[in-house]
């Protein structure tokens, strides 16, 4: 049987055809149920991995430094697109803006442009795709910026271009966690989380200016590591505080609910259920996924079985609730079917074993295309369906959701 070489050391930029002795990662390693095709398209992959007589279709695309950032990026609504920010130490690092053509399993870079120091975190403004914020490190310290990514139309000849500083997010005196745009249309606020603080900034984009508005304070006893904006509740924010999750009240200003003890150890990610008010999910250093009631803290609603080391990244569906995507340091990225819950109509759990884990939740499947710790997952702003992610070698998946899980939702809807 003839089968296609990858060199693993040259996986960016080389893809040699050998006739024979092939060698894949061990996740695509052939076996006689299923077969692994590499494509080459300079740095993209498609990646076709077959089971039976069904066909999962995989695009590849790789970045030359390390990297831990991926978000959807929406420029218009006809294309798949995506951004990546490397992190490397000693090189100018870089923002890729990707997307995935219609009727193309090829993964195209659109756009590349300089960014100087490590991104620890990369956000969009969403309503104005152009304006992205990045948490950047230099020679052991953090800042945050505000950029503008320059109009490729009026760049001529040039490739590579430098993004745009527009504002730094000066006034922080610890760590930088991340930034957090407004959830709901347009405004003029932005977040940002330091391991101690949440700062809350007006902008100003044409005077290039951010001024602090406001700054609440976890006390230099606890470290928060991220959070997340209520898209129901602009006045509620999320943070993550070592194995806790505390809610914060915009309005007073004050400290409101916390999810004591929402894992065993460190809280990794949070997000917000965007069909169901007060439902959060978050991932954790225990491996586990665990879905909540913000007005009702003391137990899970649901708990899923994570991953196999540390599960990093956690998102729900923007469309379907109950499809749930992670991430984690073992390399995989997991789909989950999350069954819906609400305070109105799960004040117990549902499992007849009298755990949160309930009957209809289960693994759709895991995907194991990358060999590095997986940092970063997004789905699609477009497409439902589709969705990324980013290990830390550099490589990018773009992946979808399979056909009899898409029918099992559509059928679940009907009924």
């Amino acid at each position: 049987m003839e089968i296609l070489k990858v060199i693993e050391a040259s996986w960016i930029r080389h893809c040699e055809i050998s006739e024979r002795n092939a060698f894949f990662p061990q996740q695509l390693k052939p076996s006689s149920h299923q077969f692994a095709r590499c494509v080459k398209t300079g740095v993209t992959w498609r990646v076709d991995v077959m089971q039976g007589a069904t066909a999962q279709h995989a695009s590849a695309y790789g970045v030359k430094y390390q990297a831990r950032c991926i978000v959807p990026y929406v420029l218009d609504p006809q294309r798949t697109r995506f951004l990546v920010g490397t992190q490397s130490l000693r090189e100018e690092n870089e923002v890729h803006v990707i997307t995935l053509p219609d009727n193309s399993s090829d993964i195209v870079c659109e756009g590349l442009y300089t960014h100087q120091h490590e991104i620890w975190d990369l956000a969009v403004c969403p309503f104005q795709p152009q304006l992205i914020s990045t948490v950047y490190a230099s020679v052991g310290e953090y800042g945050a910026a505000l950029w503008r990514i320059p109009d490729r139309s009026k760049a001529g000849h040039l490739n590579v271009q430098p993004l745009q500083n527009v504002a730094s997010l000066d006034g922080h005196t610890t760590t930088i966690k991340c930034t957090l745009w407004w959830p709901s249309g347009e405004h003029n606020q932005l977040l940002s989380i330091d391991s101690e603080n949440l700062f809350i900034w007006d902008l100003n984009t044409e005077q290039r200016a951010a001024k602090i508005q406001a700054r609440l304070s976890a006390g230099e006893l606890h470290h928060m590591t991220g959070g997340a904006w209520d898209p129901h509740d602009v006045t509620k924010v999320a943070t993550a505080i070592e194995s806790s999750v505390q809610m914060w009240d915009l309005r007073s200003m004050k400290q409101s609910s916390r999810i004591e003890q929402a894992h065993s150890i460190q809280v990794r990610d949070i997000d917000f259920n965007p069909k169901r008010e007060n439902i959060l999910i978050t991932a954790g250093d225990d491996s586990k996924i665990r879905v909540w009631d913000v007005k009702m803290p003391g137990m899970p609603l649901r708990e899923l079985p994570g991953h196999s080391h540390w599960t990093w990244r956690v998102r729900f569906n923007p469309v379907y609730e109950e499809l749930v995507l992670s991430a984690g340091t073992d390399s995989v990225v997991n789909l989950w079917h999350v069954s819906p819950v609400s305070s109105s109509q799960d004040s117990k759990p549902k499992s007849p074993y009298g755990s949160p884990k309930g009957p209809l939740d289960s693994l759709m499947r895991a995907y194991t295309e990358h060999e590095d710790s997986v940092y970063g997952i997004a789905w699609s702003a477009r497409d439902p369906w589709v969705f990324a992610s980013l290990s830390y070698d550099g490589r990018v998946m773009v992946d979808s959701v399979p056909q009899n899980v898409r029918q099992k939702i559509a059928n679940h809807g009907k009924s």
